[in-house]
């Protein structure tokens, strides 16, 4: 066995999705083989704490460097001390920072993963993604990301011809990793105040969510999530009828928009309203996607003054 150099690398995590280069460290490889790695982020979050102490001493890059490796092993380069130095990267998400505090928006965001929306890893990218065919809904993801990530402008809604779908895409690796554990973990963000209740279930009804005649209802694969649904609806006073099969799995399905057909491969369930409650759905949860909104009851077509 001889020892060869490993490099081990990281970036910001950010929307542009360049990479810096970190560090490098010997470690025992066989037969001549360069393996890529990369810090965990609480090892690169404890680095750059003691690279900032020792800049704080006057001390030259170099210095830092050498005084980093002789300590931990690992050789930072000097763009990446340089970076930390300047403030220009971070490894928690440079700008997007993210911090657990319950508001409606976070609750949106919840109920985005939860239902029509993904986490994705690309690189260095930790992201948080959303493709629909509704321009306000993908906005109002935007808008809720924007503000629990603190950022001073929106995210970019485009548009994908090759998919036609709006698509909104943020990047932060301590949000990615919040949302990972799944809605089933969030619930005391969800359950915070009856906006962030209603914030989530409205996310939900967005994404997966549909109306017709006053009837409205939700379709969804995972059972639990509709039985969840159904508990906070019931907060609100509004009555569902119990959750049933709506599409069995091995059913063979068509994208209107795409004309691609695809198999389901989990059987689908729908949890429905009931219609006299429809009205209060519309006061106190409502849709962000106007499309849908329009569709809801007014309180004069039930004779209310």
């Amino acid at each position: 066995m001889r020892t060869a150099s490993v490099t081990l690398t990281e970036s910001t995590t950010n929307i542009s999705g360049r990479g810096t280069p970190l560090n490098r460290i010997s470690l025992p490889v066989r037969n001549d083989v360069h393996i890529r790695k990369y810090l965990p982020l609480d090892i690169r979050v404890r680095l750059r704490s003691r690279v900032l102490e020792l800049a704080k001493l006057s001390m030259s890059y170099q210095q830092i460097q050498t005084e980093i490796f002789e300590s931990t092993n690992i050789r930072l380069s000097k763009g990446s001390i340089s970076g930390w130095v300047r403030g220009i990267h971070n490894p928690s998400g440079g700008k997007n920072k993210f911090r657990a505090v319950a508001s409606p928006e976070l609750a949106y965001v919840i109920g985005v993963i939860a239902g029509d929306g993904n986490l994705s890893v690309h690189g260095y990218n930790y992201e948080m993604l959303l493709s629909v065919t509704d321009h306000d809904f993908a906005a109002e993801f935007s808008r809720c990301l924007a503000e629990i990530l603190g950022k001073s402008s929106l995210y970019k809604v485009r548009w994908s011809e090759k998919r036609k779908r709006w698509i909104v895409q943020g990047s932060s690796i301590l949000l990615h990793r919040f949302l990972r554990g799944g809605w089933q973990l969030l619930k005391r963000y969800v359950e915070h105040c009856y906006r962030c209740r209603a914030s989530f279930l409205r996310a939900l009804f967005d994404g997966e969510g549909t109306i017709a005649r006053n009837r409205i209802s939700i379709y969804n694969t995972d059972l639990s999530l509709l039985f969840y649904i159904r508990q906070l609806l019931s907060k609100f006073g509004i009555e569902t009828r119990s959750p049933y099969v709506n599409t069995l799995a091995g059913s063979i399905l068509k994208d209107p928009r795409t004309g691609i057909f695809y198999e389901r491969r989990r059987d689908c369930y729908t949890l429905a309203i009931r219609t006299a409650d429809s009205l209060q759905f519309a006061r106190r949860i409502g849709f962000a996607i106007q499309r849908k909104s329009r569709l809801l009851p007014q309180p004069l077509a039930f004779g209310l003054f």
